[in-house]
């Protein structure tokens, strides 16, 4: 079983005196659109990790909701420490009868639901990950085995979990072709206003906003 979880909790730093993933975008929240893409998605449980403004994230993709996904709501109170300590707490939240996570950032509404679609596919018992990539970058989110969360949760800091995959042999992981969403975060207001203009044209496979720095990479 495949459980996700869904990195909310961090400090915003870049986005100025409001949360990023309360900014609107296209009619909702950026963080309400990037969880919607796993409504029917063969992912049990859905884990989202708080940090900054924790109750107004929560009440936003409760208000907001599209299907009827059901999430389990844990808060990091440490969560200025950097994005480890957000994913330890959500890999300490998965029941055990998961043998996988989805590993997802809440500020990247551009993923789209068949890239999901696709990782979980792809995934199988035996590997260590499943990813995206756009153009031979690696994106995200990323689907990972039990075997690496002692790594993972090793991690502090925001220090990436690259040296953690670049171990894998390649006989254990996988990647496909997905579109540039799975590249793009919206980091600052800058970015959020390229992405408004994207998704009103219809085109969010192609939204511009800063490549993702973030903890996967």
């Amino acid at each position: 079983m495949i459980g996700a979880i869904v990195l909310a909790g961090g400090a915003s730093t870049r986005y100025g005196h409001d949360s990023k993933l309360l900014a609107w975008l296209a009619g909702r929240t950026v963080i309400a659109r990037s969880v919607a893409v796993l409504d029917d998605q063969p992912v049990r449980p859905v884990i989202v990790v708080t940090g900054r403004e924790r109750q107004r994230v929560r009440r936003a993709v409760q208000a907001q909701a599209t299907g009827s996904r059901r999430y389990r709501w844990v808060h990091n109170p440490n969560y200025r420490s950097g994005m480890a300590e957000s994913l330890r707490c959500g890999l300490g939240a998965l029941p055990t009868r998961c043998d996988a996570a989805l590993i997802m950032l809440g500020d990247m509404p551009g993923i789209e639901k068949r890239t999901i679609s696709r990782l979980c596919r792809l995934w199988r018992p035996g590997l260590d990950y499943v990813r995206p990539v756009c153009a031979g970058r690696p994106g995200h989110p990323v689907i990972v085995s039990r075997r690496l969360f002692p790594d993972l949760a090793r991690l502090d800091g925001d220090r990436g979990a690259k040296a953690i995959l670049d171990q894998v042999p390649a006989t254990r992981f996988r990647v496909l072709d997905a579109p540039a969403g799975c590249l793009r975060d919206v980091d600052t207001p800058a970015a959020a206003r390229r992405a408004e203009r994207s998704f009103n044209r219809g085109h969010s496979q192609n939204q511009t906003g800063t490549i993702s720095s973030s903890f996967m990479v």
